[in-house]
């Protein structure tokens, strides 16, 4: 299989590109004249044990690959594991992903997935058939690879911070954000229960008495899945959607959520009491402390992993910081309450700032053993 493998790809048209040190991961490169294809395979040390160093990987290609090139870089990646790994992988549904079975070699396509890649599915698959899978293609490409990895390459399985911190999902315009979308109908829900009357907004939005009663700092959280007007919920859920999608598919569903909620409490804490040593009395809601915390932490991560090069996901970050700039009265008579926008905001940059460092420094230890 070492020799069947690298023959199938380079019979292709892929050249072998770069392996990790400890041989777990290996890619190979096509290049046309518009786009490059990229194939990432994974042994099963990798797939079970770090998540975070697979992403780390491919984070690291996308960067090498697409520095200076005007092309498409497209994406698949083949992990090998046994079947509960595989079961649990599809659970979360990954985009761009292929998965060999280990002990059958047989290959898994998602039905969510990518159905071909270019020609390679009927072709590996006899292949695997033949030959079943062994990650000892990374000792059969090693000789090729070396004399052209140079020094960035040898340090794949240990990048620094900007390279290595990966989060949960990798950057993937085709992923949906289904957290982004849950929270989206959350809020739309709760704003037509409100006007329905359904729901008394006044039970559950913020106010200046409420540090001292501590059975009704749930609030704390309530406040943010109400809104004043159909402008306020129409402009917060705009932002919500870009600024949040590109938080999820950076960070992943598990850091997305800590950050959205950590902000949205902390906005609120802030504004309480800065509103209530000013002395002004008022009320608060909304969901612009929390979705401030994901701008936040969006740009948290463009400022440690280079994110985002793709034009139309820089494109629609800096129109999501626009929007919130933009002053939308909740209510009639209301104000902007920009404490908690503040407040949100610092939360959520602190937040998945510290993410970030911590993943890579957890990341780093695994490559070094």
């Amino acid at each position: 299989m070492v020799s069947s493998i690298r023959a199938l790809l380079n019979g292709m048209g892929y050249k072998n590109f770069m392996l990790s040190q400890d041989l777990r991961y290996a890619s190979f490169v096509m290049e046309e004249n518009y786009y490059l294809n990229v194939l990432c395979f994974f042994d099963e040390r990798t797939a079970v044990s770090s998540d975070a160093q697979m992403d780390g990987f491919v984070t690291y290609l996308k960067e090498k690959l697409s520095y200076g090139r005007d092309k498409d870089v497209h994406f698949l990646r083949v992990i090998c594991a046994d079947s509960a790994y595989i079961v649990q992988r599809c659970d979360s549904r990954k985009a761009n992903e292929w998965y060999i079975e280990a002990g059958t070699s047989k290959l898994i396509v998602p039905e969510w997935g990518v159905e071909d890649f270019y020609g390679l599915r009927g072709k590996l698959e006899i292949l695997l058939a033949e030959s079943g899978f062994d990650m000892g293609i990374a000792e059969a490409v090693r000789a090729d690879a070396e004399g052209r990895q140079g020094e960035a390459d040898r340090r794949s399985s240990a990048l620094p911070v900007g390279k290595s911190v990966a989060a949960k999902t990798v950057y993937d315009s085709s992923a949906v954000t289904w957290l982004t979308f849950g929270l989206i109908i959350a809020n739309v829900v709760m704003y037509i229960m409100q006007t329905a009357g359904i729901v008394n907004e006044d039970a559950y939005v913020l106010t200046n008495d409420i540090i001292g009663k501590p059975l009704e700092w749930y609030r704390f959280l309530t406040y943010g899945f109400l809104h004043g007007s159909i402008a306020h919920i129409v402009n917060n859920m705009i932002v919500l959607y870009a600024a949040g999608s590109a938080l999820e598919r950076m960070s992943g569903r598990i850091a997305y959520t800590v950050v959205y909620f950590v902000s949205l409490v902390a906005g609120g804490v802030f504004s309480v009491w800065y509103h209530t040593n000013a002395g002004i009395l008022y009320t608060s809601l909304g969901a612009s402390g929390a979705i401030y915390g994901l701008t936040g932490g969006v740009i948290a991560g463009i400022l440690m992993l280079g994110y985002m090069r793709r034009r139309e996901s820089v494109i629609r970050v800096v129109i999501a910081v626009a929007l919130l700039f933009i002053p939308v009265n909740a209510s009639d008579g209301a104000t902007v309450d920009f404490a908690a926008h503040l407040g949100g905001f610092v939360a959520g940059f602190v937040l998945e700032g510290t993410i970030l460092i911590i993943m890579s420094l957890l990341d780093g230890k695994k490559a070094k053993r």
